[in-house]
C-alpha cells in the first residue's frame, strides 16, 4: 500500500494554529515565536476555518496608502514612492496596537489559494499540491472538517524522499 499524506504530515502538536477570534496582535506573536509563514485557523473544537499568513500580517502593518492599487498592476504604487515612509520600533508598536481589536477571521487568506485535502490522500497528490500552490497543504477530515495536520515540502523531504 502506498504512502498517504497523513504518513508524511507535520503533526498537529508541531503545527501552530490560531483561533478565528484571536487578534492580529496575537497572530503576530504566534508567527514571531514560531517563525511560521502561516497559521491554520482552527476553532475551539478543532474545526478548520482557514489560514492566516505572514504576508497578510505584513500587509496589515503597512500603511493603507502603500497598498492602494495592489490588485491591478497598472495602478500599483512604484516602490520608489514609498521611500519617504519610515518605520521605527515605536511606529511598529503603534501599528500592532491599531490591530489589537482586528480579528484573524476577518483577515484569512482566500480559500481558493489554500490547498486542502483529506489525510488519506495519496502522497503523490500531496506532492503535486505542494508544487502547484507553492505552500503547505492543509489536511482536514472530510466528514467532520477537523484539522489533522499539514504537509510541507520539508515534511515530504523528511519522510519520503530521504
Amino acid at each position: 500500500m502506498g504512502l498517504k499524506c497523513i504518513d508524511v504530515m507535520v503533526p498537529p502538536h508541531k503545527q501552530r494554529t490560531i483561533h478565528p477570534n484571536d487578534s492580529i496582535a496575537a497572530a503576530f506573536n504566534t508567527i514571531k515565536d514560531s517563525r511560521a509563514r502561516f497559521l491554520p485557523v482552527v476553532d475551539e473544537n478543532g474545526f478548520y476555518k482557514g489560514v492566516f499568513t505572514a504576508p497578510t500580517l505584513l500587509k496589515l502593518i503597512l500603511p493603507r496608502a502603500a497598498t492602494i492599487g495592489m490588485g491591478a498592476d497598472s495602478t500599483r504604487v512604484p516602490m520608489e514612492s514609498l521611500g519617504f515612509m519610515s518605520l521605527s520600533n515605536s511606529d511598529f508598536d503603534a501599528q500592532l496596537e491599531r490591530l489589537k481589536d482586528e480579528k484573524v477571521s476577518d483577515n484569512m487568506s482566500n480559500p481558493a489559494n489554500i490547498p486542502v485535502t483529506a489525510p488519506d490522500t495519496p502522497v503523490m497528490e500531496g506532492i503535486f499540491l505542494v508544487y502547484k500552490f507553492k505552500r503547505h497543504v492543509i489536511l482536514v477530515e472530510p466528514e467532520t472538517n477537523r484539522f489533522v495536520g499539514t504537509v510541507s515540502a520539508n515534511s515530504l523531504l523528511d519522510n519520503v524522499l530521504s
